[in-house]
């Protein structure tokens, strides 16, 4: 997946074997903040891309050793490269290319000669399409919060940085209690105005640092590091006060959520083992008492 964050020089990797061309694309994105880095064939670009981040590449189409085409067929079949936006240089008179090229998924063709100006526009143009095509990704259409394929992954990044620093981390699963009852009694757009109601109590709640993603239906999940589980506690029993006042307020609804909490690396390490603790957590606590909370303990006798 692309890399780019709003505000931050993005990095550029052009393929190009005339060292001309190469050079008037280098200064031009350079003045523009890019970071540059090149490559004359497809071999070195395949080097390149192992090196350092790709955030884009430019490529002639026909170059040396190998072609433009083929290095993007092979960044196509490469999880980490094949989300990378790419664009080809052709020549002018080359229209029968430039159209199979765009048929084939590139993002963009630039015909040479070329203004710089207009392919400093072009290569911001697909930066940013791209980064606004990830966000929308990345988040629930309901409730703005990560969806649970970025959450998932997200979590795995946090839990290696747990691990590679031995830090801490409280992992917090929120469910709505009698969410399906709420849908029926109020039909869906009742549920979904709680739902986002409880994204936006999250949202205002928790840190910058802090994680926050919709798992599943009525649940919620919180990553929060340097948290002790006292702490994860009590945020969720602010979360839990302030969902019960709105919930009255817009609906003269008690709602409350259940939730289980889990700590790492003290419960586990690796996303999978933590992710059914919490879930674990969570369904004793609905077990003992709805909008209750229950921290994950290894059963007697046990070894976690």
């Amino acid at each position: 997946m692309v890399n780019t964050v709003v505000g931050m020089a993005a990095h550029v990797l052009v393929v190009e074997d005339d060292a001309n061309t190469l050079n008037l694309i280098r200064e031009y994105l350079s003045r523009a903040n890019f970071h540059v880095r090149s490559a004359s064939d497809g071999w070195e670009a395949l080097k390149a891309i192992k090196a350092g981040p790709v955030d884009l590449i430019i490529s002639e189409l026909v170059v040396s050793d190998m072609d433009g085409a083929s290095l993007r067929e092979k960044c196509l079949l490469n999880p980490e490269t094949r989300d990378v936006p790419f664009l080809f240089l052709l020549a002018k008179d080359q229209t029968e290319r430039h159209v199979s090229a765009l048929r084939s998924g590139v993002d963009d063709c630039i015909t040479k000669p070329f203004d710089p100006i207009i392919l400093v526009a072009r290569v911001q143009a697909v930066i940013q399409r791209r980064h606004a095509y990830e966000q929308m990704v990345r988040v629930d259409p309901l409730t703005r919060l990560l969806n649970r394929p970025s959450l998932e992954r997200d979590l795995e990044t946090e839990l290696d940085r747990v691990r590679r620093y031995r830090r801490f981390a409280a992992l917090v699963l929120m469910d709505v209690d009698s969410f399906q009852q709420v849908n029926k009694d109020g039909g869906v757009s009742m549920g979904d105005l709680l739902l986002t109601c409880f994204a936006g109590i999250i949202l205002t709640s928790i840190r910058t640092m802090d994680i926050a993603g919709r798992y599943h239906g009525g649940q919620f999940m919180l990553f929060l590091p340097e948290t002790p589980a006292e702490g994860a506690q009590v945020l969720a029993q602010r979360i839990q006060t302030q969902l019960t006042t709105i919930a009255d307020t817009i609906a003269g609804l008690t709602v409350t959520f259940t939730c289980g909490i889990v700590m790492a690396p003290e419960h586990g390490e690796k996303v999978d083992l933590i992710i059914q603790r919490v879930e674990d957590a969570l369904s004793f606590a609905k077990q003992e008492k709805r909008g209750g909370c229950y921290v994950w303990q290894p059963p007697a006798g046990a070894i976690a």
